[in-house]
């Protein structure tokens, strides 16, 4: 096994898709020191989207997490627009929380609202995807995991799978946004590194979205057919995409070039019993969303916490699968 450690802005007010405010007991408080120190915590959420085959199960958890400190939190849905996010930043700040959570979806563009909470004195915690440098200035941490280095073991798998030669397509997240710039990124400059002879034919955006990664495969698999050797997804919903358009397209299901997802999900574990995945990176949104919740909990408090907290990853293949356990 190896292991490394969205909604209009004019429309705003519709935005306040999950508002909840619940307070663990007192018993529960003199109980757990993390309780108390969350104990009342007014924490604003802006998550990635609301619902989300990664994104939901990770809202769940930080909320759980809020539970069970005491902390009262104003969840918001960008729905995957950062016109959106930037709005709720803004609005958030407005409301002078405890502290604030941001899923930014781009390296740049809350760069401005993260100067204006750190004028107003409120600690941020980047969740899930990175930032330029100069953000990373102004909030007291970035948790979740490290998408280059994703990048580095899909790549490393890749080249593992195909023997260090062949023509390999990527399907890729947004365009612009940091998980999608890192996941790739961190794969063309291992497979360079390492000096592996796969070249990628062509790199495509899918937004995350199976339904999109089917229709832009369809063309992939038009255009390139049995040239493709190999396929490397930003996550394991648009490797599903591809699976689908092959099959579409009367291929035969034995002859799928390996593929290489990130999540680790449940379907992804069954493709590569069944020989349709050669590997996926196991990423926990239950630690992601869980991970957050604490270090925004202990910045509100003024406690110092580390700029960086990753969360582990794992990579699974055939060899492993059964000694893992799926994030999702």
């Amino acid at each position: 096994m190896i292991k490394k450690v969205f909604l209009g802005g004019t429309a705003f007010a519709a935005a306040l898709l999950l508002a909840s405010c619940s307070t663990s007991g007192a018993d529960s408080a003199a109980e757990s020191p993390d309780a108390e120190a969350g104990a009342g915590a007014e924490i604003c959420y802006i998550t990635a989207a609301e619902s989300h085959a990664y994104a939901t199960p990770a809202n769940e958890a930080f909320q759980a997490a809020a539970d069970e400190a005491g902390a009262k939190v104003t969840m918001l849905s960008q729905d995957f627009d950062v016109q959106t996010g930037t709005e709720q930043l803004t609005t958030c700040i407005g409301r002078s929380p405890d502290g604030i959570v941001l899923w930014p979806l781009d390296p740049q563009a809350y760069i401005p609202g993260l100067i204006q909470a750190q004028t107003a004195g409120i600690p941020v915690v980047l969740i899930n995807s990175p930032m330029d440098d100069e953000a990373l200035e102004l909030v007291e941490s970035f948790t979740g995991p490290d998408v280059y280095e994703e990048g580095v073991l899909s790549a490393d798998a890749m080249d593992e799978a195909l023997g260090g030669e062949g023509g390999v397509v990527i399907i890729a997240g947004q365009a612009g946004n940091g998980t999608s710039i890192g996941r790739t990124d961190g794969f063309t400059e291992q497979l360079e590194k390492i000096g592996s002879d796969i070249e990628v034919l062509q790199t495509v955006n899918a937004d995350f979205d199976q339904q999109k990664a089917l229709v832009a495969s369809r063309d992939l698999i038009t255009r390139f057919g049995d040239d493709i050797d190999g396929v490397y997804a930003n996550d394991d919903t648009m490797a599903r995409g591809f699976i689908d358009a092959w099959a579409e397209a009367g291929k035969d299901p034995a002859e799928i070039p390996p593929i290489v997802g990130i999540n680790g999900q449940q379907d992804a574990f069954e493709s590569i019993r069944d020989g349709q995945f050669y590997a996926t990176i196991v990423q926990s949104p239950v630690e992601d969303g869980k991970l957050a919740l604490e270090t925004i909990v202990q910045a509100a408090a003024g406690e110092t916490v580390e700029n960086r907290i990753p969360i582990p990853l794992t990579v699974v293949t055939a060899e492993n699968v059964e000694d893992v356990e799926p994030a999702f």
